[in-house]
């Protein structure tokens, strides 16, 4: 009888249905070619020898079961779980993206995308539900609880998925459950733990356990075959790697290990920049090639190749982790700049130590605070050069004053119209928020997180700015960067062009002082270029629905959090033309305005946007004075005196500023 034939007659037992077992049988058959029988053993190698394929099925599928566990935590089957998630994933039940759906009669369609029956369509639900990170945590509540009902839940899904997915003409492209960067997730995380956790099972049968590395299998040759680029490349280069370490029995194995090898080496000294920032200038993206990174160290220090790893690969390592540790808010968690969610800084340091070796800030911030120390630098504040960030900061303590600011390029992905953005933290509370972009969907409220209208930037005859390069830089940016233990100071100029006509009306200058360690100052300089005069627009965007007019100050306000401290925002314009405060929440027309557009950890919500605009100048100067203020406490003093200074009375110190000199 010859193999095809053989085959089918074995699967025959899992499908009744032809079609889907001919598909089961040409994954076993790609299976047992590439399988180089010595390393499975002589019950298997006479099996084959003898033409007899239901016996070889059998010896090989042993031999996968009694492999010794999987010793990497990340690619384990044991380890921490939720039950009621994985009572979700037996019943059907997924959420993917914040969006909640329950399969009918709990059978899950892997080719069903929710967010299409009603809208807004995110392409991101299908494509992220095939990464199947639900399988792990199954897989590891059936190890810890021996409850069949998961493995049984698991192998249906598993053989539904094979038979019901497969390599698409445009496999990248929305509907497909074989993107590249979902291959890459699997092979470098949930399919592995699945495997490891469900394949002593008794409810696996032997050809499922195979069906399932056939696939793995498939996956890792489609990633080889059809590498991308960017972070994409780092995690499917992580997949082959991660599979061709774990499954040396395939004769492709070696091979395909080396080039995964090759392109996770090119790749992450091509995306970090000098200063150590992923060129995406995303924390959530930095941290995707940090973990691809450290995965793949990780493994190779588990299998005792390290040295095939070159130093200056973890040099990089160690620069992206300090990176992402000077950029960090005082709650230790990363400022949202481009495409991000929250990001805590310790996913970053998190396996530092084990992996890199013992530093004082990686236990600084895996202690939150209370061992190590934290970076020793001139002062707590620092500047990243290469992604532009000016990051300001009184100190190092849960409850400091911080400010990032936006000086640098668009990056290479995931970018935001936003150059000259900041956003204020005043212990773990954001103050001035940026929002970081929402889900990746398509809708208004998508686009209204990637532009100028949703950052804290300004507008030019209502139109935010617009720009299509530079997305990198190979020289440092001069920001004017000054800090000492009096100030800090940054300044960066946008003249690039304003709205999708790409128009260039003016310029937009922003200076930003720190005046330690109480608040700060931002200083907005616009200058018509056309020689006409327009409307100047500066917005700043707070996550609440309260705020209030201060009555002693012109245009004045303070927050209504209702938390710890509200933010006041005093501006001393220089100018004489009239100026419009408005404060405007939940705004959709004719333009969105007072949303804050989460991703992963919130909802679109209502927010405030603060507006000021003067009209029909040709040149306009915006002084902001913001103060983080404990809630309750005194509020400033500020007194304009001759010549552009200003004297400031707040929290028991007193303050001469020179608005014509912030960087003295």
């Amino acid at each position: 009888m010859e193999r095809r034939e053989q085959f089918l007659n074995i699967v025959s037992g899992i499908s009744a249905n032809n079609e889907i077992a001919l598909k089961y049988a040409e994954h076993l058959e790609e299976l047992f070619d590439v399988i180089i029988p010595e390393k499975i053993g002589n019950e298997f190698c006479n099996a084959i020898e003898n033409n007899d394929y239901a016996s070889a099925v059998k010896a090989c599928a042993k031999y996968f079961r009694e492999k010794p566990d999987f010793s990497v935590p990340e690619l384990s089957g044991k380890g921490w779980y939720s039950v009621d998630a994985a009572e979700k994933c037996v019943n059907g039940v997924a959420r993917v993206v914040n969006i909640d759906w329950a399969f009918p009669n709990g059978e899950m369609d892997f080719l069903f995308n929710p967010t299409e029956l009603e809208g807004p369509i995110n392409h991101e639900w299908l494509w992220q539900f095939n990464r199947h990170d639900y399988w792990c945590n199954m897989a590891r509540a059936y190890n810890g609880t021996g409850d069949e009902k998961y493995a049984e839940a698991f192998s249906a899904q598993l053989l539904k998925w094979i038979a019901q997915t497969g390599i698409p003409e445009k496999w990248n492209a929305p509907g497909s459950a074989w993107r590249t960067i979902e291959c890459g997730l699997r092979l470098l995380g949930s399919w592995p733990a699945s495997y490891d956790g469900f394949r002593k099972s008794p409810s696996l049968a032997d050809v499922s356990v195979l069906l399932m590395i056939a696939s793995m299998h498939r996956q890792s040759v489609h990633l080889v075959e059809h590498p991308t680029g960017k972070n994409w490349l780092m995690m499917e280069s992580n997949g082959v790697y991660s599979f061709s370490s774990l499954f040396t029995e395939l004769s492709d194995s070696e091979i395909n290990r080396k080039i995964a090898t090759e392109r996770l080496l090119n790749e992450l000294e091509g995306q970090i920049l000098p200063d150590g920032m992923h060129n995406e200038l995303s924390p959530d993206y930095q941290f995707v090639v940090l973990n691809c990174a450290s995965n793949f160290y990780n493994l190779a220090l588990s299998l005792g190749v390290a040295d095939e790893i070159p130093s200056s690969f973890v040099e990089l390592m160690r620069k992206t982790i300090n990176a992402a540790i000077l950029l960090s808010t005082p709650a230790l968690t990363q400022p949202k700049t481009n495409d991000t969610h929250i990001i805590n800084t310790v996913a970053y340091t998190g396996r530092a130590e084990r992996l890199l070796g013992y530093k004082p800030e990686y236990r600084f911030v895996n202690s939150k605070r209370a061992e190590g120390e934290p970076p020793q630098g001139e002062t707590a504040s620092a500047y990243l050069p290469y992604a532009g960030f000016a990051v300001m900061r009184s100190d190092w303590s849960e409850n400091a004053a911080y400010l990032c600011f936006d000086v640098g390029t668009l990056g290479t992905a995931h970018f935001h119209q936003d150059k000259l953005n900041i956003n204020i933290f005043k212990g773990s509370q954001e103050l001035i928020y940026d929002d970081g972009g929402g889900q990746y969907e398509i809708s208004r409220a998508r686009e209204y997180a990637l532009s100028g209208h949703g950052h804290n930037t300004v507008l030019v005859d209502g139109l935010p700015q617009y720009r299509k390069v530079p997305l990198c830089t190979d020289e440092p940016i001069d920001a004017g960067w000054v800090t000492n233990d009096v100030f800090d100071y940054a300044a960066a100029t946008y003249d690039d062009t304003f709205g999708k006509e790409m128009i260039k009306p003016a310029t937009h200058k922003r200076e930003v002082r720190f005046c330690k360690p109480n608040f700060f100052i931002v200083s907005d300089t616009l200058t018509s270029v056309d020689g006409n005069t327009h409307d100047y627009e500066a917005l700043f965007h707070l996550d609440t629905t309260k705020v209030r007019e201060l009555t002693e100050y012109k245009n004045g306000i303070i927050s209504d959090f209702g938390k710890a401290y509200e933010v006041v925002m005093i501006p001393l314009d220089e100018n004489t033309a009239p100026v419009e405060l408005k404060t405007v929440s939940a705004v959709t027309e004719p333009q969105m305005q007072g949303w804050y557009n989460g991703r992963n950890e919130t909802n679109l919500h209502e927010a405030i946007t603060v507006s000021r605009k003067v009209s029909g100048v040709k040149d306009y100067r915006f002084n902001t004075l913001i103060f983080p203020v404990k809630a309750g406490d005194a509020l400033p003093k500020v007194t304009e005196c001759a010549n552009g200074q200003v004297n400031i009375c707040f929290e028991g110190k007193k303050y001469t500023v020179d608005f014509h000199s912030l960087n003295k």
